[in-house]
């Protein structure tokens, strides 16, 4: 950047028109009013220390330092019930600039300890800084000509260059949530144990009613179901009390792991010979590691882009279904499928969308309650009843028992066109079909 750290007049700080907020995943603040949720999106930005200016730089490191000192003693004495531990916590916490004090003030927005008897271990956050629109000064850190400029006292400031697509991002998830009120909030973060990047988190926060039940006769029904053999399905249905139609039935696969296994192999091969071995192996084992917590979050926002837009007007219900962690313990998948319930029920928040989170089975038929078989082909599996004839991918079958569950009719099955074998085709036909289909 070339820049060095800016002098300028320091305005006081006056009372703010900013919404209460909640505390939430993790990020601070003060507990929920009751009856109302709160959504948060995150961006994420990483500066290199190298290209920071040193003096602006250091000022904040020391920063840090005071705040972690007298962050530990005020969480320790929180925990412990130690009140002349608080006392001397806040009489120390006058070291820091009058911006960084609030997140010791319970009756503040950034307040950090609200759940200090949940919490395992004190929190890495370093600070945690009121971000108010651009044009605004009266903050620890605000936006201006495309920079983040964030306040450390003593009239000095850091400026950090501020993309033109991360501002477009922030106004395009203010846009989604209008006209409710948006809190911004600046975390920034530096470890001396990664010293080479300045982590700046900019968190976005909502707070709204907690979403009704709908009538699911005048919803856009969306069921998503996670499982470990193929990645996550989702079902768009509408239904008029009389009949069900379904109007997509789209699958999401998870990236492609056999790649990642391949090159695995050619590296550990490579290292067998005595190739560059440490780093071989190295390699070898990062492209054999899963964590699509990307995929994961890319997948879901897809799920609810694609509802909105079936919606047209009407309300949306959905329903994930996330397996048991025991059901899929050990499996390469584990860790992706159970961190849908965390995306999921985040973004309902932040849109205010019904959710649920209900298991159904898969393997009863919806129609007669007989145990389904399952026949595998090279692409799906078909559930099938010798009790009745119905047959479908089995990764629709829940949706059928939640649409029971909801008091809606049956779908016309199967949802999607199957290609069958010809020794299901012949067996199907014996069987007197349990429904019209």
């Amino acid at each position: 950047m070339g820049e060095q750290a800016v002098r300028g007049p320091e305005p006081r700080a006056p009372e703010l028109d900013i919404p209460r907020l909640a505390r939430g995943a993790g990020y601070g603040g003060r507990r929920r009013k009751k009856g109302f949720v709160e959504g948060f999106r995150v961006l994420t930005l990483l500066y290199r220390v190298s290209e920071l200016p040193a003096g602006a730089f250091q000022r904040l490191v020391e920063l840090f330092k005071v705040y972690r000192a007298v962050g530990a003693l005020f969480f320790w004495s929180k925990r412990l019930n130690i009140e002349e531990g608080v006392g001397l916590a806040l009489e120390r916490a006058r070291q820091l600039p009058s911006y960084y004090r609030h997140a010791f003030d319970e009756r503040s927005q950034v307040y950090q300890f609200s759940e200090v008897e949940k919490m395992k271990r004190p929190r890495k956050v370093i600070l945690q800084l009121p971000l108010a629109d651009a044009l605004h000064y009266h903050c620890g850190a605000y936006i201006e000509g495309g920079k983040l400029v964030v306040r450390l006292g003593n009239r000095e400031r850091l400026e950090l260059p501020f993309p033109e697509r991360a501002l477009k991002w922030l106004q395009e998830k203010e846009r989604e949530v209008a006209p409710l009120k948006v809190t911004k909030i600046a975390r920034i973060q530096w470890r001396e144990d990664r010293p080479e990047y300045l982590k700046v988190q900019i968190v976005l926060r909502v707070e709204r009613q907690k979403p009704v039940m709908p009538d699911p006769k005048s919803a856009l029904l969306c069921y998503v179901d996670a499982n470990s053999d193929y990645g996550i399905v989702a079902v768009y249905a509408v239904s008029d009390g009389s009949e069900t139609k379904v109007l997509e039935t789209p699958k999401l696969k998870p990236p492609n792991r056999s790649k990642r296994l391949k090159a695995a192999a050619k590296r550990q091969a490579a290292a067998a010979y005595g190739h560059k071995r440490g780093v071989n192996l190295a390699l070898a084992r990062l492209s054999t590691r899963f964590r699509a917590r990307g995929w994961v979050k890319s997948a879901t926002a897809q799920i609810f882009r694609k509802a909105f837009q079936r919606a047209s007007g009407r309300s949306l219900m959905m329903n994930f279904d996330i397996p048991d962690p025991e059901s899929i313990k050990g499996s390469y998948f584990q860790k992706t499928l159970l961190s849908l319930r965390k995306v999921a029920e985040n973004l309902a928040k932040w849109f205010g969308v019904y959710a649920t989170f209900d298991c159904y089975p898969s393997t009863v038929c919806p129609f007669c309650g007989a145990e389904l078989e399952i026949v595998h082909t090279r692409r799906t599996r078909v559930a099938f009843c010798r009790k009745c004839g119905f047959y479908d991918d089995r990764d629709f079958v829940p949706f059928y028992h939640w649409c029971k569950a909801l008091g809606l009719p049956l779908p016309k099955w199967s949802l999607r066109k199957l290609q069958l074998p010809e020794e299901l085709k012949l067996l199907i036909n014996t069987v007197r079909p349990g429904s019209s289909r």
